[in-house]
């Protein structure tokens, strides 16, 4: 994921920036959907800061520098109460934050298709570009996989049957572990190959 060391600052950048507009885009889906908590705690915004989470950062550093690893920001809060529909509207929250990602990306994928000379290899701005584009498609991915606590897995509780919401979220209890089961065996990227493949398919550059 890393070729040198000296890309390590682009993608602590790359990554921090996109967390700002993710956790944004979760935060101002549940206020659309009535749930103010994460307005009022000042999370309805893409400045990356409020959203840090300091173990997540210390993790993205590590991360950055080795090349492996997993890193987060703080999740946005979301009170069920307040929401009119709360499975489906806790799934068109938990969607928004990939779906942000993948819009994210869009522009530079077209950019990188239509004007290809804008990337060259020893230019910062455009190492940091190309890696903005990957990260937001790798995280988006990574989010959508159906693991606990990833959003893919309470888009999953919105899209099956009532009846069998219950049982999918017994499953939340050994979410952690299967992805420490990926990122321990390194099989993290055969689960989101497929995803990956998708997503830059739909933005054209597949």
């Amino acid at each position: 994921m890393y070729e040198d060391l000296q890309q390590a600052p682009l993608w602590i950048i790359a990554f921090l920036i996109q967390g700002g507009f993710h956790e944004a885009a979760h935060a101002w889906t549940a206020y659309k959907l009535g749930d103010p908590t994460a307005e009022m705690q000042g999370r309805m915004t893409v400045n990356p800061i409020p959203h840090i989470d300091p173990m997540g950062l210390i993790f993205l550093i590590l991360m950055a520098i080795g090349g492996m690893g997993i890193a987060w920001m703080k999740p946005v809060p979301v009170n069920i109460y307040n929401l009119r529909n709360p499975r489906r509207d806790l799934m068109l929250i938990a969607l928004a934050g990939p779906v942000c990602n993948i819009l994210l990306a869009l522009p530079f994928a077209l950019l990188l298709r239509f004007v290809p000379g804008l990337y060259v290899e020893s230019n910062p701005i455009s190492q940091l570009l190309l890696i903005f584009l990957d990260i937001n498609v790798l995280l988006a991915a990574f989010n959508l996989l159906p693991i606990y606590p990833l959003d893919g897995s309470k888009v999953v509780l919105g899209l099956i049957p009532e009846h069998l919401a219950e049982t999918w979220e017994k499953t939340f209890n050994y979410g952690i572990w299967v992805l420490l089961f990926l990122l321990v065996t390194r099989t993290l990227k055969y689960a989101l190959f497929p995803i990956v493949t998708f997503i830059y398919f739909i933005i054209g550059l597949g």
